[in-house]
């Protein structure tokens, strides 16, 4: 008598693209659309003399809820720009009281900003006649900033990076899907060849909840294999 092995499952992983770590990534998801072409039997009795099921579309969608730029490029189809720390001297800007008057760069906060007026001879006093932000500095209508008033600004830039969203035309990339079964402790993998993400359909940028995003693209047939017996399109190994 055969043996019945029973093997209940509970997945969870860590999701690499083009071998980058993607952070908290859930809802991993694999939709295979099929379409039946049926031969009718025209020599009596009804039914169908044979029929085929086809292959119509591979796809595959993730939650991620890292919200890096790495992770939006794909959602949003951009491009990453590296931002370094740059000094900034005497940038213009127009004080807007208890309104943000915004700079041309993202601002380092824990460097603090020389705010003078349009002469130069008057220096603004941080937290008393103006606040700052990474966007840029509020004029308090409690201090000696007037509405309007044209002022310089010198600042450090922040290092970091800028997203440019919605500039490239579709990256194609690999992923690996690195899971555990944990109601077993086996590890198993997929590996998907080529995967083409489309844009995401929105984001939630303030809320009560951690935030998270969901990226859907078509998993591609890679034609470099060429194998008997081996997918085009992605492969499961387990123990």
């Amino acid at each position: 008598m055969s043996e019945i092995v029973t093997e209940s499952y509970i997945g969870s992983a860590i999701v690499y693209i083009d071998g980058r770590d993607c952070g908290n990534v859930s809802g991993v998801k694999l939709a295979i659309e099929q379409e039946t072409k049926s031969l009718p039997n025209y020599r009596g009795g009804g039914g169908y003399a044979d029929e085929v099921t086809l292959i119509k579309s591979v796809k595959l969608s993730a939650t991620f809820y890292d919200f890096n730029n790495e992770n939006l490029a794909l959602a949003m189809r951009g491009k990453i720009d590296v931002l370094t720390a740059t000094p900034v001297a005497d940038e213009e800007i127009i004080a807007v009281l208890d309104g943000l008057a915004q700079t041309a760069k993202m601002i380092d906060t824990s460097i603090a900003p020389v705010v003078k007026n349009e002469a130069g001879d008057v220096t603004y006093v941080l937290d008393e006649d103006y606040v700052v932000s990474a966007a840029g500095i509020r004029a308090l209508s409690t201090g000696a900033i007037t509405a309007g008033q044209t002022l310089t600004i010198g600042y450090t830039s922040q290092v970091g990076n800028a997203l440019q969203a919605l500039t490239e035309s579709g990256k194609t990339v690999s992923v690996v899907v690195d899971g555990i079964n944990d109601s077993t402790g086996k590890p198993w993998m997929l590996k998907f060849y080529k995967w083409k993400p489309t844009p995401t359909s929105g984001l939630d940028l303030i809320g009560t909840d951690y935030g998270s995003f969901d990226i859907e693209g078509a998993v591609l047939a890679d034609s470099s294999i060429v194998a008997t017996g081996k997918s085009k399109f992605f492969v499961r190994s387990a123990a």
